[in-house]
């Protein structure tokens, strides 16, 4: 008898899991062709915010920086004063997939075929910062849950911008 009630109740529960991984799987999709906005400082290093790029708009430029796609679900990109800062964010869609960029990035920067030159990695409340030097400022990279952070600043304001971003992007 426990049988008999055994086998709908399998096809019930499956059926169930395949619902759920149906509706995961749409709101992913819509995720991704719809990136939402990330939320930036207003100033960075006393540097004002002059022009600000969020959503699908931002997400594209990712996309065209590195000619290739990633699963993004959301995005900004912000230039202060005259380009002294510019700030990268993009969101993934879980912390985990943050942390396999961030780690792709610095296998590809570390293969050496990249503008960047390494000039080492640091923690800072426990999280890896990433720092290069390249096109005449220092760029830092790292990783704040499901966000993906770059930073790029002159030589005279990038400690000062890497201590506001890291404090904004807990």
């Amino acid at each position: 008898m426990l049988r008999r009630r055994l086998g709908p109740i399998l096809l019930i529960a499956l059926g169930a899991l395949l619902a759920a991984g149906a509706v995961g799987w749409l709101t992913f999709s819509q995720l991704l062709a719809n990136p939402g906005t990330v939320t930036v400082p207003d100033s960075v290093a006393g540097v004002p915010l002059a022009r600000n790029t969020v959503g699908v708009e931002a997400v594209a430029e990712v996309t065209r920086l590195h000619g290739k796609e990633f699963p993004l679900t959301s995005g900004a990109m912000a230039i202060y004063g005259n380009g002294a800062v510019t700030l990268w964010v993009s969101g993934a869609p879980a912390a985990p997939m943050a942390a396999e960029m961030v780690r792709s990035m610095a296998d590809k920067i570390a293969e050496g075929r990249s503008p960047f030159t390494q000039l080492g990695v640091r923690q800072i409340n426990g999280r890896v910062i990433y720092e290069l030097a390249g096109m005449d400022q220092r760029h830092f990279y790292f990783q704040s849950g499901s966000l993906v952070i770059w930073l790029t600043a002159d030589q005279a304001i990038a400690e000062k911008a890497l201590e506001e971003a890291a404090a904004f992007y807990p």
